[in-house]
């Protein structure tokens, strides 16, 4: 959402997650996306959560480990879409009278404050209408920016807009924007993960959907309407623990037992049946976020679940998340719009539960070079 420019036709999205940094860079060809390379290079584990604390770790390490993958896998793009953490931004919807920009942008920022906890001085933020209803014969009231209720006044308009806002540190950004510096890479725009998620995974459908996106420490679950993020939340329960129960209930140490989640074996099989508190956690934050956003009798209008991120590899998954929630569960594939080599369709399948936000931050770049050159003609 924080825009730097863009140019040519070769993108590369840039996920720098709490466990590895993944990168995948995409070709436009006659109109296209096409995918030219990606790589990724697991992180330290001694550093997973540390890199905002750890300087060396932000300006040094990760710098290096993203210069080396470039060279060592022979990248051809320099133009680098990057992802925020989810957790390290705001996403919500306003709902605002439809107003002059210039009142909006004043609006906005009153209204921002109620949502942010520090000063504004210390976030970037942006915003976008993403849609806008009638509702005649209803009265508005419209309090001014100054916030004085008093001198509050009301109209029959009946014209209100929702704005998507968002917010993320200023600092944390700037973070950002150095390290792909350091990289080699040329920054072109950065990205709360959230919205590559649902770029790569829902794209323009226009059905309503609940991402549930399972990283290494944190999961993001994201409810989609018409292509609008509705609500996000953020919850500290990740991949990660989930192996140490592995671990834990079989007698064995977190390495074998991370490579035993996505064997294929079926840990939710009555003989070896294992209790992930994680995903209980995770299920139970999902029916919370359902009931409080859909109405009475209109449970139904979720049309799927969609996992994504490393553990929605696990045996079973999907049959536990729909078996609990009674929705249609299924595993995202962020490549099913992008075209690739026919000799990679195995590796891909093996590999696309980990490259969705990659994906997403690269089709970024797809999506506003077509929209550019549809502009010029």
């Amino acid at each position: 959402m924080f825009d730097f420019s863009f140019k040519k036709n070769v993108f590369v999205g840039v996920d720098i997650g709490t466990a590895a940094i993944k990168v995948v860079e995409l070709t436009v060809v006659e109109g296209k996306p096409i995918l030219s390379n990606y790589a990724w290079m697991s992180l330290d584990g001694n550093n997973i959560g540390k890199g905002d604390e750890n300087v060396e770790y932000f300006q040094v390490i990760l710098p290096q480990c993203l210069k080396r993958i470039i060279k060592k896998a022979k990248f051809s793009g320099r133009d680098a879409y990057v992802s925020l953490p989810a957790f390290g931004g705001l996403i919500t919807l306003i709902d605002f009278p439809e107003m002059a920009d210039n009142d909006m942008e004043q609006a906005i920022k009153f209204e921002a404050h109620k949502y942010i906890p520090t000063s504004l001085d210390e976030v970037v933020i942006s915003w976008e209408i993403v849609e806008r209803e009638n509702r005649s014969a209803s009265l508005i009231k419209e309090i001014p920016v100054s916030g004085n209720s008093g001198d509050a006044k009301e109209t029959d308009s009946g014209v209100r807009v929702k704005v998507l806002l968002v917010a993320a540190s200023r600092k944390k950004v700037l973070k950002y924007e150095n390290l792909v510096k350091l990289s080699g890479l040329d920054l072109k725009s950065i990205d709360i993960e959230t919205f590559s998620v649902v770029r790569s995974l829902v794209g323009n459908d226009m059905g309503s959907f609940v991402i549930v996106d399972i990283g290494a420490r944190v999961c993001n679950i994201i409810l989609v309407e018409k292509g609008v993020i509705r609500i996000n939340r953020n919850i500290d329960a990740g991949g990660a623990e989930m192996t140490k129960t592995i671990a834990k209930a079989m007698g064995i140490d977190t390495e074998r037992a991370e490579a035993l989640k996505v064997s294929g074996k079926n840990f939710f099989e009555t003989e070896s049946a294992i209790s992930f508190f994680t995903l209980e956690l995770i299920t139970g934050e999902v029916e919370r976020m359902i009931r409080a956003y859909c109405k009475d009798g209109e449970r139904d209008k979720i049309e799927e679940i969609i996992l994504s991120g490393g553990t929605s590899r696990l045996t079973g998954i999907e049959d536990y998340f729909s078996n609990k929630l009674k929705i249609k569960t299924t595993v995202g594939n962020p490549f099913a719009r992008i075209s690739y080599d026919s000799r990679l369709k195995s590796t891909i399948a093996d590999i696309q539960n980990n490259l969705n936000i990659a994906v997403g931050l690269a089709l970024k770049g797809v999506d506003e070079y077509l929209k550019d050159n549809l502009n010029k003609k």
